[in-house]
Formats: C-alpha cells, structure tokens, sequence
C-alpha cells in the first residue's frame, strides 16, 4: 500500500507527464492551426464579395461517374457547402447554384445558361464551378483548376486555387497539375472572375475513394477557400 507522500509524488509525475503529453500534442497541431487562422484572419476582405457557388451536374445530369459507382453530381455538391460555410464565416454573401440534386433545365444548354445567368443577377465578385474529372487511363489523378480569359483577373483566381491545392496532401502522389486555359461554358460567360475545379479523377479507384469520403471533401473546400481568400488579397501570378 502506497503512503500518502508516495501517491501525492506519483500523481504529480502522472500530472506532469499529462501536462508535457498536452504540450507536445498542441506543438505538432499549431502549424496548421496557425495557417487556418492566418488565412480566417486574411479573409476579412471577404466581406463585401458576393460569392456564386457552382455544384457541377445535377438531377438527370449525372457527370462523370467512377468505377464503383460514385458520380460527379454527388460529390460536386458536398464540397460546395463546405466551401459556402467557410466563405459565409468570413463575412461573404454567398449563392449556391443548387441546394440539392436537381438540374436547373432537362435542356443542357440552357441549364449552363441558367447557372450564369444566377451569377449574374446575384452581382457575383467571384464565379467558382467545381466538378470531377474522368479520363479513359486510371492511374491520372489530382485536382486541376481551369480559367477562360474573358475576364483578366481570371488567370490570377486560377493559380491561387491550384497554388492552395498543391498544398493538400494526397495518398496517391504529389500533385503535378498547372492551370490551364479551358472554353466552357460558365467560365466564358461568367460576369466576374471565374474558375471551374476539377478536384479529382473519378476514374482513379483511389482516387473516387478519397472524393466521397467527406472529410477529404472538406479538405479540398478548405484549399479553394484559402486560394479565393489569396485571390482577393491581391496574390497570385499572371
């Protein structure tokens, strides 16, 4: 049986070492903790932007779909809310294109037109599409931001974006991906600086894995955020 003196001592050490334990583990947190709240920090330029949130597809307009089933139009929505609360936390006005699945018209064309046309009579700051990219090889996989130059400042939104998701550390390799020109639809009509994501190859099986799984989604909503707040701080490369 243990005195008093020795379990005073004993529990002091289990203190102690509870203590150091809690130390440790708040040192190797801080590093991302601070660069989230630099960049909360930074976005307070976010408060007078009106934000239009794109899901990609919808409704009878699947996408692209993965080997195991998951589809573009699934995946596109969940990350566009969390991007919409992080912008909302700082202060944005934002829009989501859609709320659920749905499409905006059984009539392609004029669905894209509909999307724009939303951007337009919200007096969007800043246009984002985010969808999911397919190609016939399995092994390509990482995120691809695209841009049409009908707006200057475009470009510049682009390479923010990919800049931040560079960043984001992936199971499957480093992403070697650049921005790149693209002639679609809600990119060449966007009334403000617009990008559209690709966050990610559905016909990777790792990779269609890692979309569905929400804490990755989050992830990748965090990385766009923190590339629009870089944006409209005046960062990024022509």
């Amino acid at each position: 049986m243990l005195g008093r003196r020795e379990r005073t001592e004993k529990d002091g050490r289990w203190l102690a070492a509870a203590i150091l334990l809690t130390l440790v583990l708040a040192a190797l947190a801080t590093p991302e903790r601070r660069a989230r709240q630099r960049v909360f920090a930074e976005a307070r330029v976010l408060a007078p932007q009106v934000i239009v949130l794109d899901p990609g597809h919808g409704g009878i307009d699947t996408g692209a779909a993965g080997p195991a089933g998951v589809v573009e139009k699934d995946i596109t929505l969940p990350v566009c809310v969390y991007l919409k609360e992080y912008f909302q936390q700082s202060g944005a006005r934002v829009l989501l294109v859609r709320t659920d699945d749905r499409e905006l018209s059984e009539d392609l064309v004029e669905d894209l037109r509909a999307r724009v046309r939303l951007a337009k009579d919200a007096g969007a700051t800043v246009f984002l599409s985010i969808h999911g990219n397919s190609f016939p090889s399995a092994y390509e996989y990482g995120a691809q931001t695209f841009y049409y130059p009908n707006h200057p400042a475009s470009p510049r939104l682009a390479r923010c974006i990919q800049d931040e998701l560079l960043r984001l550390p992936s199971p499957l390799g480093e992403n070697y991906r650049d921005v790149q020109e693209g002639d679609f639809h809600v990119l060449r009509n966007a009334p403000c600086p617009a990008a559209l994501v690709e966050i990610g190859f559905l016909s990777n099986p790792r990779e269609e894995a890692l979309l569905a799984d929400p804490t990755y989604q989050k992830k990748l909503a965090w990385h766009i955020f923190a590339g629009t707040v870089a944006f409209l701080r005046g960062g990024g490369r022509e």
